[in-house]
């Protein structure tokens, strides 16, 4: 995958886009299932294993935003689960920070799954759309999808953090250097 320039994000508008998906009553029916399947399954195999569960659903979401092709409600869901989970979240968005090359196709999966997501998923989602694009240079695109969390989830810790960087010109090289700081392990085990 060729490097991706400040042109090639700026031109591309459905990752900025967050036009809310209008859904059929069967879509929002098959989006539920997937997510009520998908939560049991992590909680079930969270009290049993917490590392190994959240190792999983890192590296399968991990895999899955590598792909270049449309998340299903499956997909949509584990991303959802993975990203409510704040360790399986920062283990995640420590595994995303070195993969430079994958933030504008990430982003634009991102995109997509907050324009189909439920509100209560919207946060995660767009907190960490928000913090690959701040990372990429773009701290006014960040703004957008930090509102857009903190619009409906105003106690959203990780948002709140991004917005206090944003209101004080942090750069994101410091949060960049915080994220190379700490293993994917200790994320995952909350040493983060």
């Amino acid at each position: 995958m060729k490097k991706t320039s400040k042109q090639d994000i700026e031109n591309t508008e459905s990752i900025y886009s967050f036009k809310f998906t209008r859904l059929s009553k069967a879509q929002s029916e098959l989006r539920t299932e997937a997510l009520t399947k998908i939560a049991e399954k992590f909680a079930k195999t969270l009290a049993k294993n917490a590392l190994g569960t959240r190792t999983d659903f890192v590296q399968q979401v991990f895999a899955r935003l590598s792909e270049p092709a449309s998340f299903n409600w499956t997909d949509h869901a584990v991303l959802c689960i993975a990203l409510s989970d704040i360790r399986t979240r920062d283990g995640l968005l420590r595994l995303l920070h070195d993969e430079v090359d994958l933030r504008e196709s990430v982003c634009d999966h991102l995109g997509r799954e907050i324009a189909r997501a439920d509100k209560q998923w919207i946060a995660p989602l767009a907190t960490v759309f928000g913090g690959l694009i701040w990372l990429t240079g773009f701290p006014e695109k960040t703004r957008g999808a930090i509102n857009l969390a903190l619009d409906t989830d105003p106690s959203y810790s990780l948002a709140l953090l991004l917005d206090i960087a944003l209101r004080h010109n942090v750069p994101a090289s410091v949060w960049s250097a915080s994220l190379e700081a700490v293993s994917l392990e200790a994320c995952l085990k909350g040493a983060a």
